[in-house]
C-alpha cells in the first residue's frame, strides 16, 4: 500500500482558497506593472511583520520588491493546487507521481509523502515529464515581450519544469529559485538532478534577453556576458569556502544542498539566438569549455522543452501501437 500523502488530511474551504488566490494574483499583477506599488507593499509588509520574510525560504527573504513578487507568485502556485477550476493558465501540475515507464526508460519519481519523509528538497521537486506545448507557448510569449530578465525569472519560478528539461537524472530533478548563499549571494536558480551516482547541481544566472554576448566592433565579451560569468565564478568560490555549511541538512542549520561542490557546472542564460552568428557561437563554445559554464540563449530553453514533448509523444505512440 502506498504511503498516505499528508496533504490529503488537510481540509481547506474551497471558497476561502479561491478568494485568497484571486487577491494574491491581483496584488502580484499590480506589483508587476507598477514599481511604486511594489515598493509600497514591500515596505508595508516588512514594517507590519518583519518575521514574514522567512515564510517561504525557498525564494529567499523579502528584502525588496522583486523578492516580494517571487513570494506572491510562489504562494499563488501553491494555492492553485487546491483550486480545481481557475482561470489562471498553466497551473503547475502536482508533485505526486507514481513510478512509470516512458519509451522503455523507467523514471523514478518519489511520491510527495515519501519525499517529505526522506528528502529536504521535496518542495522543489519538478515533475519534468508533465511538460506540454502549452507550457512552451506561454514561455515564448513572455520571451517575445521581455525587455529584461525580470519577467522571465518570474515566469520560470512559476513553471520550473522549463528549467529541468536539459537534465538527465531519472531519480529526481529539483529547481530552487533565489536560493541564498549566506549573506553574500543569491543565484537566480539552483537546479539539481539525481541519478544512480548521486546529485549533480547547476547554478543558474539569468541576464537580459536583449543582451548581446559579444561587442560587434571588437568581438570582446559584452558587459552582461562578463557579469554573468563572474557571478557564477564567485558562487563557486563561496562554495569552496563554505562547503560544509552548503551541504549540511537544513535540519542542522545548513543549506541542504546535498553533495553540492565548487566544481559543479554553471548555466548562464542570456540573449537570443537570432542575434548570434557562427563566429559568436564558436566564441561561446570556447568560453563554455574554459569556464565549465554552459552559455545558452533563452530560445534554447524552448528548444529543449520542445524536444522533450516530441520524445514523450513518440514514446506514447510506440506504447499504443500493437505489435
Amino acid at each position: 500500500m502506498a504511503p498516505a500523502d499528508p496533504d490529503d488530511d488537510l481540509t481547506i474551504p474551497f471558497r476561502d482558497v479561491s478568494v485568497a488566490l484571486s487577491a494574491i494574483e491581483k496584488i502580484a499583477s499590480a506589483m508587476d506593472f507598477e514599481e511604486g506599488i511594489a515598493d509600497a507593499i514591500t515596505r508595508a509588509l516588512l514594517t507590519a511583520d518583519p518575521t514574514s520574510a522567512d515564510l517561504l525560504p525557498e525564494v529567499g527573504a523579502v528584502v525588496d520588491a522583486e523578492s516580494a513578487r517571487l513570494h506572491l507568485h510562489r504562494i499563488a502556485a501553491r494555492l492553485r493546487e487546491h483550486v480545481p477550476t481557475t482561470n489562471a493558465p498553466l497551473a503547475p501540475p502536482p508533485v505526486t507521481q507514481p513510478e512509470h515507464v516512458h519509451g522503455g526508460i523507467e523514471v523514478r519519481r518519489p511520491s510527495r509523502s515519501y519525499a517529505l519523509e526522506h528528502d529536504e528538497l521535496a518542495r522543489f521537486a519538478v515533475p519534468w515529464l508533465n511538460i506540454t506545448w502549452e507550457h512552451i507557448n506561454a514561455y515564448t510569449e513572455v520571451l517575445e515581450f521581455a525587455e529584461t530578465e525580470r519577467p522571465l525569472q518570474t515566469h520560470l519560478a512559476q513553471y520550473p519544469l522549463l528549467l529541468a528539461q536539459h537534465l538527465g537524472g531519472g531519480h529526481g530533478r529539483w529547481v530552487i529559485p533565489q536560493k541564498r548563499l549566506g549573506a553574500e549571494y543569491v543565484p537566480d536558480f539552483v537546479i539539481a538532478e539525481k541519478h544512480s551516482g548521486g546529485f549533480v547541481w547547476q547554478f543558474v544566472e539569468l541576464q537580459s534577453p536583449q543582451a548581446k554576448l559579444f561587442v560587434p566592433s571588437s568581438g570582446r565579451q559584452s558587459a552582461q556576458l562578463d557579469e554573468g560569468l563572474r557571478q557564477i565564478l564567485e558562487w563557486r568560490r563561496w562554495l569552496e569556502s563554505n562547503l560544509d555549511y552548503a551541504r549540511r541538512p537544513r535540519s542542522q542549520h545548513g543549506l541542504g544542498l546535498t553533495e553540492v561542490g565548487p566544481r559543479d557546472k554553471g548555466l548562464l542564460i542570456i540573449g537570443r539566438e537570432r542575434d548570434l552568428d557562427d563566429v559568436d557561437r564558436q566564441r561561446r563554445r570556447q568560453l563554455s569549455e574554459v569556464n565549465s559554464i554552459a552559455i545558452h540563449t533563452y530560445d534554447w530553453l524552448a528548444r529543449e522543452a520542445g524536444a522533450r514533448v516530441r520524445e514523450l509523444s513518440s514514446a506514447k505512440h510506440t506504447e499504443a501501437t500493437p505489435d
